[in-house]
């Protein structure tokens, strides 16, 4: 099924849609409904600290401060974060909390951060919460966050999910007269990305465009990256049994995944350009139409309604040619979606009068009407289910929704951000062997190197040992990278551009102002008649 610009719907109908969706997610969930604000004592101002999570967010989070004001006479603080430095940040403020002047009561942390700063101590159990804030309405791959493995206590509430999806560039698909069915698996996925870079497929300004791309160089979202491939083959980063981890990295089916990665990574007619680019200049190339399907994030569809002068994509090339997003090739496993995002906890303080204001602000913005209002003004898909069902109903984001049903986020363990630091050096140690090897032996024989070393590097962490012969695991990982992939090739496809990457969307726009313009002069003509009939 295909989520195509050309279905998109109006701006125009986004404001209706909005005045329904308060009423309709309660209806949707009674349990969410909303909490009675009561006056406190505290009169603030508190202090919530959030990420800057792209266009539209820093306004969209004034504005409901500014509500949570007005509702309860409780003024609010708010202070922005870089996601590059965030961490650190948060990690030096709970590390001296006296010295911090403006230390946050309500606080915005990645989904993998809550395990972490949940087992430092630096964050307030919420089971109290549960009973005004019920749990049952978020998305349940995103809740597991919330909590660490083998624990039942709540440390933080899901605020809104991150999902990866394959997007196209419309009007180039539709030029190749490529289907769904072109990229259902692995293997056809691989040759349908040769046969298109083979082919020399040219944009509207007649300039080149590669059929796909993965992060090589100086990237920072490797397990993202990754995690498609190795899931999608049955492999998992992490192999946990009652709550205890090991590396899963050396694992059969994980290889095997890994292996379908470093292929396209490496191979410069699958993937052209992808050692020397990280991901947000791949991002640029399929903004700028360079690049057929791009792996991203569910915002880049409301950034598509935004100007430029603010950073937005109305006027991009992408724009006139038009999105669609396809459904992820599948593996032997079936296929699996990344979901990340965002969680909203409370740090722990002394002052039991502030930390009860802090309780009223973090009820406050989970409340669906809130999340639903935030979430419309990033793009980012809202964590409360009711408002997915409703949004399910968009069709700029019903294909990404139905991918939830195979939704698969990493682990709820103390230990992964720093595991994810030693997954993101790994990718880009592996695309820096493969731009200095052209040899296959050699690239293999460096990578299995690589992948060894990882392997013992993620099980130091877990305090996990085992007994590895290296040698023998580094030969089972070069066989691993060495085996046949197949690729199938796909019908014949059409390199002949269309005169005019002119979206269905904006023909229907254009013969829409075209009869508005007829019917007004139809009007003009009319009162003219009128005026001199009465002379």
């Amino acid at each position: 099924m295909k989520n195509v610009m050309s279905k998109f719907r109006g701006c125009s109908l986004r404001g209706s849609l909005a005045a329904l969706v308060a009423a309709a997610a309660l209806f949707v969930n009674p349990a969410s409904a909303e909490p009675v604000l009561e006056s406190a004592p505290w009169s603030g101002p508190l202090n919530f600290w959030v990420m800057d999570n792209g266009i539209g967010s820093q306004k969209a989070v004034h504005k409901l401060v500014k509500k949570f004001r007005r509702d309860t006479g409780i003024s609010v603080e708010v202070r922005v974060l870089n996601w590059s430095n965030a961490f650190s940040v948060i990690t030096e403020a709970f590390s001296h909390p006296d010295s911090v002047v403006d230390f946050p009561d309500v606080l915005q942390l990645g989904s993998t951060w809550v395990p972490h700063f949940a087992s430092t101590g630096n964050l307030r159990v919420l089971d109290t919460l549960l009973a005004q804030i019920d749990s049952s309405r978020f998305y349940a791959e995103a809740f597991k966050a919330s909590r660490m493995v083998g624990s039942a206590d709540v440390y933080s509430f899901p605020w809104f999910l991150d999902v990866r999806a394959f997007f196209a560039n419309e009007w180039l698909w539709h030029t190749l007269d490529i289907q769904d069915s072109d990229i259902s698996d692995f293997p056809k996925f691989l040759g349908s990305l040769r046969a298109i870079n083979r082919g020399e497929l040219k944009n509207s300004e007649m300039k080149r465009v590669a059929a796909f791309a993965l992060p090589g160089k100086d990237d920072w979202t490797g397990p993202q990256q990754m995690a498609p491939f190795v899931w999608s083959y049955g492999g998992d980063f992490l192999k946990c049994e009652d709550g205890a981890c090991r590396s899963g990295l050396l694992d059969s089916l994980t290889l095997a995944g890994l292996a379908v990665f470093v292929k396209i990574l490496g191979d410069d007619e699958l993937a052209p350009q992808s050692l020397s680019e990280n991901s947000a200049q791949n991002a640029a190339r399929f903004v700028n139409s360079e690049l057929l399907i791009h792996y991203g994030s569910s915002e880049l569809v409301r950034q598509l309604e935004y100007p430029g002068d603010i950073g937005g994509l109305r006027s991009s090339a992408i724009a006139d040619d038009g999105i669609m997003i396809l459904s992820p090739p599948e593996g032997p496993h079936a296929h699996f979606t990344f979901v990340g995002g965002s969680h909203l906890a409370l740090p722990v303080q002394d002052d039991s009068v502030r930390f009860a204001a802090a309780q009223m602000l973090l009820s406050y913005l989970l409340r669906s009407d809130n999340v639903d209002a935030f979430c419309r003004a990033v793009g980012f898909l809202p964590s409360d289910r009711g408002l997915i069902s409703i949004w399910n109903q968009d069709r700029r984001y019903s294909q990404i929704i139905q991918s939830l049903e195979n939704g698969k986020s990493f682990p709820n363990i103390p230990e992964w951000g720093e595991i994810e630091c030693i997954l993101n050096k790994l990718t880009n140690d592996i695309g820096a062997v493969l731009t200095a090897n052209e040899d296959e032996t050699a690239r293999g024989r460096e990578i299995a190197k690589l992948l060894v070393n990882t392997h013992k590097n993620v099980n130091k962490v877990l305090h996990y040992s085992d007994s590895l012969d290296v040698a023998l695991a580094q030969k089972r990982v070069e066989n691993a990278l060495l085996a046949e992939i197949p690729e199938v090739m796909p019908r014949e496809l059409k390199f002949e551009p269309s005169d005019s990457p002119f979206p269905v969307w904006r023909m229907i726009m254009a013969v829409v102002a075209f009869v508005c313009i007829v019917a007004l002069c139809l009007c003009v003509r009319l009162v003219v008649y009128l005026v001199r009939r009465k002379k």
